[in-house]
């Protein structure tokens, strides 16, 4: 159903064996939400490269324990791009990446998969590899071949540390954002980008042509828009370890909400009422707050989010037939 394109990555997350030490996590945007999707029992594909590396066979190992499928990721020779990341007293991270030469960021328009499965629904684009080259061009040439086959969602998860030209940038964020039916990004995000408050941002994207406007806004809760209406609904409070991949599995748990309500047009989302909207928010905002409770990047299982939340996995078809003393068996 899903097919989530982009960066791989280790991030170098602090050690709670103390402040100079550092664990090596796989994570990346599009890779953490594939992680998510799958977690959540759906087909799901990850495209991208990686290291032949022991790196490499980190960031290949989560991917399969998760059940994503691992037909169109392939392996080089190069390194992998690093992340180190600095924590705040509230969990939020701040970001250091060394890619040059990372076998990610050369990721070229001949590694691309020549098709698509034709049960993908989604495909899911972002993040940093967008804003280097050449994995931006060649992530750009699969969604101008894929926008009208599939319904594209789009996270830009800016690092503004990573992009030297920010007009420039701007450019391939609306280019992206004019063939994307769904866009996720954060109030930070759009801030940063027009320099204007988060809903106002958020309005102008959905005027770009997008059906669905999803942006988050920290502990806060979130917000999705479509032309038609607003919801907005608070944030989950839950003790908070850090904040590492939270709005990736929000982005997967849209996704997926979607998925599990027959979305599958255009059409379909502009159509979608308040009630699925809520419904689906309160999947996403569950699904970000139990990322939240763990280190690193690390979503739940679907067991773990009918437990924490019941309500919000209801829209799962068979959720509750399949739900015992056990949990969830997908």
């Amino acid at each position: 159903m899903i097919a989530a394109c982009g960066e791989s990555l280790i991030d170098m997350v602090p050690s709670e064996q103390g402040a100079d030490l550092f664990e090596a996590c796989p994570g990346g945007c599009p890779y953490n939400s594939a992680i998510a999707a799958a977690r959540l029992c759906v087909p799901t594909w990850f495209i991208g490269k990686t290291s032949i590396d022991f790196l490499g066979d980190k960031i290949i190992d989560k991917l399969r324990s998760s059940g994503v499928d691992l037909s169109m990721l392939s392996r080089s020779e190069q390194a992998v791009t690093l992340a180190f990341v600095e924590r705040d007293a509230g969990g939020n991270a701040k970001y250091a990446f060394y890619s040059e030469g990372a076998a990610d960021r050369f990721y070229y328009p001949s590694d691309l998969p020549v098709t698509l499965p034709e049960s993908c629904r989604f495909l899911l684009v972002g993040s940093i590899s967008l804003a280097q080259e050449p994995s931006g061009s060649s992530i750009c040439s699969l969604i101008e071949r894929e926008h009208i086959a599939r319904l594209v969602s789009f996270d830009p998860n800016i690092r503004p540390n990573l992009i030297s030209d920010k007009v420039r940038y701007i450019e391939r964020f609306e280019w992206i954002c004019q063939r994307s039916a769904i866009v996720k990004a954060s109030d930070s995000d759009l801030e940063w980008l027009y320099e204007m408050p988060g809903r106002k941002a958020a309005q102008k994207v959905l005027e770009m042509g997008p059906e669905l406007v999803a942006f988050t806004l920290g502990d806060r809760g979130a917000v999705l828009m479509t032309k038609a209406r607003q919801v907005e609904m608070p944030a989950k409070s839950v003790p908070v370890v850090d904040t590492i991949g939270a709005g990736d599995s929000f982005h997967a748990a849209l996704l997926v909400g979607l998925g599990w309500l027959k979305v599958s047009t255009r059409k379909d989302l502009s159509a979608l009422s308040e009630e699925a909207m809520q419904s689906i928010l309160r999947l996403a905002i569950s699904e970000a707050a139990l990322d939240c409770t763990k280190r690193g990047a690390e979503p739940p299982t679907l067991r773990e989010l009918a437990l924490f939340d019941p309500e919000a996995v209801k829209i799962a078809p068979g959720i509750m037939s399949s739900f015992n003393t056990r949990g969830v068996i997908c």
